[in-house]
């Protein structure tokens, strides 16, 4: 066991400074910390592109890292980074030949029909009229039905003409997205190809007394990052078939479409299901009212399926309680947007690792004790700034 707060003569001053006078130096120090932190994010938002770029980069780097150290065992670390990232390309050809064209199809049968859904809900509700005069009679004001009929007709119409608008600039978002994945891919293997120089470079930054503290939040940030972006990966696919394999059951002609929906959305804690099942009525609700409660119903079936398996999947790499989750997503959505939504899962995680290793320590004056860790693993073993271990950090509670 290791005290890592104790470090030869430093135990003194603190000692002396927690019984005297503030410590206006560390105070200073953790403002300049705080400050730069909230410079560096309002820098993130100004430079969204380049702040993308490296979040899909660190993203892959951490999620290829376990595959790549695997196979570094058997063959040269450069020789597995090469075969990963041609493997990586070969299965996002494939994905772009063979499923994006038949998403697209239907998703293109949809846009066609637009005039065909419009004419059918206003049947619907010519006929919902017809039914509240003939059970409610003279308490149904006719007037008012045909002036919500009209509003809501006009207000569907110019949604489907909006959308029918924004397609242009929809290509134009998507092109945008491939180009920033492109860059973050290439990012992604320099990460990969000089995690070494990374590592020691995260390293350099801390003092000689806070390195056990560095090296053991650089194995959590690979624990939880690593485990995060492996078991999310597989719980979307995963739901994404069943849902696919539900829809099939009851033939569904957008059964690839709202099941790819279904598998995108799964990345949203909470509120990703909540806009899967509501377009999977919308577009059921285009057979019938039962078709779009069975289709919603399937989603939502095969999104708690998955959240079953979160524990088998994802083991114990994020450790946040449900109420840490939903205001980490809700908080992160609102400052971050998107990104905000899909990170804020092992964004919570890491906030919990900081405080467990420096702000509490140093809001309570009592020391983290950090278990003896083996040594740091070889450059060819070891992801981007983080080895593949995790040691439990105790003697401070939980925020």
């Amino acid at each position: 066991m290791i005290d890592s707060s104790s470090g030869g003569s430093s135990a003194a001053p603190a000692a002396a400074s927690a019984a005297g006078s503030p410590n206006w130096r560390l105070i200073g120090r953790v403002a300049l910390i705080a400050a730069g932190i909230i410079l560096v994010l309002y820098v993130m938002t100004l430079a969204r592109r380049t702040t993308e770029v490296f979040i899909i980069a660190i993203l892959l780097a951490y999620g290829l890292s376990p595959v790549v150290r695997r196979l570094s065992r058997r063959m040269p670390r450069a020789v597995a980074i090469a075969a990963v990232y041609i493997a990586l390309i070969l299965v996002t050809a494939a994905f772009f030949v063979i499923f994006v064209p038949a998403v697209l199809d239907q998703f293109q049968v949809v846009i066609a029909n637009a005039p065909t859904y419009i004419n059918d809900a206003r049947d619907f509700i010519d006929s919902a009229q017809a039914w509240l005069k003939q059970h409610l009679g003279s308490l149904v004001k006719t007037n008012q039905i045909s002036q919500i009929e009209s509003t809501s007709m006009n207000r569907l119409t110019a949604g489907m003409e909006g959308a029918l608008g924004s397609i242009t600039g929809i290509v134009v978002a998507i092109a945008n997205g491939i180009v920033v994945a492109i860059f973050g891919v290439m990012l992604s293997y320099f990460l990969l190809a000089n995690s070494d120089a990374v590592r020691d470079s995260y390293y350099s930054l801390f003092p000689d007394r806070l390195q056990q503290q560095a090296r053991y939040f650089a194995r959590e940030v690979g624990r939880v990052v690593g485990g995060f972006i492996v078991g999310q990966t597989v719980l979307c696919v995963l739901a994404a078939l069943m849902t696919y394999a539900g829809l099939a059951i009851i033939r569904s002609p957008y059964a690839l479409l709202l099941a790819s929906l279904s598998g995108i959305c799964y990345a949203i804690p909470y509120i990703g299901v909540t806009i899967a099942a509501a377009a999977g009525f919308g577009l059921g609700a285009l057979t019938s009212w039962q078709t779009g409660l069975f289709v919603a119903l399937i989603i939502m079936i095969a999104s708690k399926i998955a959240d079953f398996l979160v524990p088998k999947v994802m083991g114990d790499s994020v450790g946040v309680s449900p109420i840490a989750i939903i205001f980490a997503v809700f908080a992160g959505g609102e400052l971050f947007g998107l990104w905000g939504l899909v990170l804020a899962i092992p964004a919570a995680a890491l906030l919990k690792v900081v405080w467990t290793l420096w702000l509490h320590p140093w809001l309570t004056g009592k020391p983290v004790v950090i278990d003896d860790a083996p040594a740091p693993v070889a450059a060819k073993d070891a992801a981007p700034a983080v080895s593949a271990a995790a040691s439990p950090a105790r003697a401070a509670p939980q925020p």
